[in-house]
């Protein structure tokens, strides 16, 4: 099997990269960063098979032998125009996707699967003390859930009008190593070590975080038995025990690993963060047979933490 990984340079993309090469794939990369100044690739052999380019760039001969399209190159939520400029929302989600799926229709499109890896907590937008269910539609409350509501219905229409083959799959919220510094989490985990204080966005909307190695595991097992989730849409979202925690306490939880120099105090709330006029609150009441968590939210952030003390220096 070859697959290619759009955003490979990327938290998910890269990680996504290592497992694959593990598993003894033919891997090929592709990213917006010249392979010397993606760290996050720093000692995997992929040079060879590494192309500096975007997805609107994509054309046939990057797609020609490839069995799988993982496009991990769409990270705007947590960067100010992600979430406050649908233009730019629009560009960076939409457009990307539709040139892939060009490109693959004017292809064998039945010969090559697109995984498309969407949002699970920026789709619901539904009245505060809603229980999700996987049957239930997007319903999304801000512009960037909005757009990939609508690039998973520009998936799904192209595998039924067309017939590319197309897996979404939607993730919760992400965190882990090598994570982005404008990430919540790595923002907790960067005013912590720096003994700052911490001003928290959307204090009492409530996330379902993931650990980023659960969902390499996922990925992991998904691509081996690709054809049967064609044309669905599954869930890789939650942690042990789908425990979902207001934005303060998470910042609790990791002001803790501290030396109990950080202040943590309330901000304002985001677009999106608010439905009906209170903060969004969920629960959770299915998954997937795929997804399968090792980690607790607690376990997971601790390692993200411990990652962040080690590897401080990328981030001064």
């Amino acid at each position: 099997m070859r697959i290619l990984v759009i955003g490979a340079a990327g938290v998910v993309g890269s990680a996504l990269v290592r497992r694959f090469m593990e598993m003894g794939m033919d891997t090929k990369c592709m990213d917006v960063c010249r392979f010397d100044e993606a760290w996050r690739l720093s000692g995997v052999d992929c040079r060879s098979s590494y192309a500096w380019k975007a997805s609107n760039d994509l054309v046939r001969d990057d797609l020609e032998g490839v069995d799988v399209v993982l496009d991990c190159g769409l990270g705007v939520a947590d960067r100010p125009m992600g979430t406050s400029s649908p233009s730019y929302a629009m560009a960076a989600n939409l457009s990307p996707s539709l040139r892939i799926l060009e490109v693959a229709r004017r292809m064998d499109p039945a010969a090559i699967t697109i995984i498309y890896p969407s949002s699970f907590n920026t789709l619901y937008g539904y009245p505060p003390g809603s229980t999700y269910l996987p049957e239930m539609p997007p319903n999304p409350s801000s512009v960037y859930g909005w757009t990939k509501a609508a690039v998973e219905s520009l998936y799904m229409t192209y595998h039924k009008a067309h017939g590319v083959s197309c897996v979404v799959t939607r993730v919760g919220s992400g965190y882990g190593f090598r994570m982005r510094s404008d990430e919540f989490p790595a923002q907790l985990a960067l005013g912590v070590l720096a003994g700052r204080e911490i001003t928290v966005r959307s204090p009492q909307a409530r996330r379902l975080w993931t650990y980023g190695e659960d969902i390499v595991d996922f990925y992991a097992r998904l691509v081996v038995d690709l054809r049967q989730y064609v044309g669905r849409t599954i869930h890789c979202a939650g942690n042990v025990g789908d425990r979902i925690v207001t934005n303060m306490e998470l910042a609790g939880i990791v002001a803790e690993f501290g030396d109990g120099r950080s202040r943590i105090r309330e901000g304002p709330y985001e677009p999106g963060e608010m439905v009906d006029g209170k903060p969004v609150s969920f629960e959770i009441g299915g998954s997937s047979p795929l997804w399968k968590p090792r980690f607790t939210l607690e376990e997971g952030m601790r390692r993200t933490f411990d990652w962040f003390r080690e590897n401080l220096s990328r981030y001064s």
